[in-house]
C-alpha cells in the first residue's frame, strides 16, 4: 500500500512535466522574436528571460527534449511497475502497461500539449518560462554531452549544434510548408534565395565585363550626359587608355547633373574625372552576403568585381544581389517586347532575342550566322561593343538600330530592321549624340 501511495504522485507529477515540456517546445517553435518584445513589451524581465530563450535555441531544445524524455520514461517504468504490482501473472499487466503508456503518452502528453502550445504560444511560454528556467540550469550539461555522445553515433560525423533547426531541416520545412500551400511558390523562393546568398559568388550575378558600358576619362559632363540619357543607366565607369582594367572610378548621373546645372558654376565641358567617385573592388570570389553587407556598411551600392590577377570582372550592384532574393527588379518604362512589330512599310520592331532566321523570313533573307543565333548578337557583333539604343550597324542585308531597353540593367530589348541599300556594305555606326 505504502508503494502504491509513492508511485501514483510520482506518476503524475512526470506526466504533468511531460505535458509541460511538449507544449514550451510547441510554443518556442512557433514564436518569433518581434511576436515575444510584442507580447511581452510591458513586461520587461519577463520578455529579455523569454528572449534569452529564444535566441539561445540549441540550448534551449536540448535541454527542454531532455526534459521531456526523462519525464516521458518515469512516467513508463512507474506505471509498469503499478500494474504488476496491483496484477498477477505476465501478460495482463504487461499489455495494460503498454496501453495506458501509450494512450497518455499520445493523447495526454504530446497531441495536446502541442497543439495547446502552438495555438497560443505567447500564453504558454509565459506561464512555463520558470519550469524552462530552471531546465535550462539544471539539465544543460547532461543535454550537451549526450548531444556529443549521440553525434559519435551519428552517420556522416558530427552534427554540428546538435540536432536541431540545420539548414538542411529549414529548406525541408519551408518546401512541405509550400506543398501544404502554407507558402505561396514566390515566397518560398525568395526563402531559398536568403539561403542561397552565402553560397553564391559575386561573379554569378555580376554584369560581366563584356556587358560593361564605359565612358573614356577624357570625356566631358556633356557627353556623359548623352551617355545616361541613351543607355538609362544610373552609373557608368570611368576608364583610362589601357581599356576597362584601367578603371578610374565611378561616374553618377546626379553627380553630373549636378555639375551641367549648377546655378553657381554651370561646366558642361568639365572632364568626367573631376566629377567621378571612388570605386569599390571586391574580389570575384565573394559570396553574395558578404559583398551586400560591404555595401550596406559603406552605403556604395556599386563595385568591380576583380579576377585573380586584379583585371576587372565586371560590375555588381546592390540590386543584382537583391534579385537573387526577389527575382528580376524590372523597371517602370519597361515594355515586354514579345514578337516582330510592322511600324512602317519594309521596317519591322523584333524583340533582340528574336533568331536571325525569323527575322531572315520578314524580308525572305536566308541569314546564317557562325558566331550568334539573335538579331541582338547580331548588331553586337558588327557594332564590336554591347549595343545601347541608338546604335546602328547593317550585315546580311538588314540594317539594325537598337530601339528600346529593358531591365534594371538596360539590355537592348528591341531592334529596328530594315532592308539596308543595295549599294551600302556590312558597316556599323554608333552615334554620340
Amino acid at each position: 500500500m505504502s508503494t502504491t501511495a509513492f508511485l501514483v504522485p510520482l506518476a503524475i507529477v512526470a506526466i504533468v512535466l511531460a505535458v509541460c515540456f511538449s507544449a514550451a517546445d510547441a510554443a518556442l517553435s512557433t514564436l518569433s522574436r518581434h511576436s515575444i518584445e510584442r507580447y511581452f513589451e510591458d513586461e520587461e524581465k519577463k520578455r529579455d528571460r523569454i528572449l534569452t530563450m529564444h535566441d539561445d535555441t540549441h540550448t534551449t531544445f536540448a535541454t527542454i527534449a531532455l526534459g521531456r524524455v526523462l519525464a516521458e520514461t518515469t512516467y513508463a517504468v512507474v506505471i509498469t511497475a503499478f500494474m504488476f504490482e496491483r496484477l498477477e501473472g505476465l501478460w495482463l499487466p504487461l499489455l495494460l502497461a503498454i496501453t495506458v503508456t501509450f494512450l497518455v503518452s499520445f493523447m495526454g502528453a504530446s497531441v495536446s500539449p502541442r497543439t495547446l502550445g502552438r495555438r497560443a504560444p505567447e500564453k504558454t511560454i509565459s506561464a512555463l518560462s520558470p519550469l524552462v528556467r530552471f531546465a535550462r540550469v539544471a539539465l544543460a550539461l547532461p543535454a550537451k554531452v549526450l548531444i556529443h555522445i549521440s553525434n559519435a553515433f551519428t552517420p556522416g560525423g558530427k552534427v554540428a549544434g546538435g540536432p536541431f533547426a540545420t539548414e538542411e531541416e529549414l529548406r525541408h520545412f519551408v518546401d512541405r510548408a509550400s506543398e501544404t500551400e502554407a507558402l505561396e511558390d514566390d515566397e518560398r523562393n525568395m526563402i531559398k534565395g536568403v539561403f542561397d546568398l552565402d553560397d553564391t559568388m559575386i561573379r554569378e550575378v555580376m554584369v560581366p565585363r563584356t556587358d560593361m558600358v564605359t565612358i573614356d576619362a577624357d570625356a566631358t559632363a556633356n557627353k556623359a550626359m548623352r551617355l545616361f540619357v541613351r543607355s538609362g543607366y544610373s552609373r557608368i565607369p570611368v576608364i583610362g587608355e589601357e581599356g576597362v582594367d584601367d578603371l578610374l572610378g565611378m561616374l553618377y548621373f546626379k553627380d553630373v547633373m549636378r555639375a551641367i546645372h549648377s546655378p553657381w558654376d554651370p561646366g558642361g565641358d568639365r572632364p568626367v574625372t573631376e566629377i567621378m567617385r571612388p570605386v569599390k573592388f571586391y574580389p570575384e570570389f565573394l559570396t553574395a552576403d558578404r559583398v551586400m553587407e560591404a555595401m550596406r556598411t559603406s552605403r556604395v551600392h556599386v563595385g568591380i568585381p576583380v579576377d585573380e590577377y586584379g583585371g576587372v570582372a565586371g560590375i555588381v550592384t546592390i540590386e543584382d544581389i537583391l534579385e537573387e532574393i526577389v527575382g528580376e527588379i524590372a523597371d517602370e518604362h519597361d515594355r515586354r517586347e514579345q514578337e516582330a512589330e510592322k511600324v512602317a512599310e519594309g521596317e519591322y520592331r523584333v524583340p533582340a532575342r528574336m533568331t536571325i532566321v525569323e527575322v531572315g523570313e520578314l524580308f525572305d533573307l536566308e541569314i546564317e550566322d557562325d558566331d550568334v543565333d539573335t538579331i541582338g548578337g547580331l548588331l553586337a557583333k558588327t557594332i564590336g561593343r554591347v549595343p545601347i539604343v541608338g546604335a546602328e550597324g547593317t550585315a546580311h542585308g538588314l540594317h539594325m538600330e537598337a530601339d528600346r531597353t529593358s531591365g534594371r540593367r538596360k539590355q537592348v530589348s528591341a531592334i529596328l530592321v530594315s532592308r539596308a541599300p543595295r549599294d551600302t556594305g556590312d558597316e556599323s555606326h554608333e552615334s554620340d549624340d
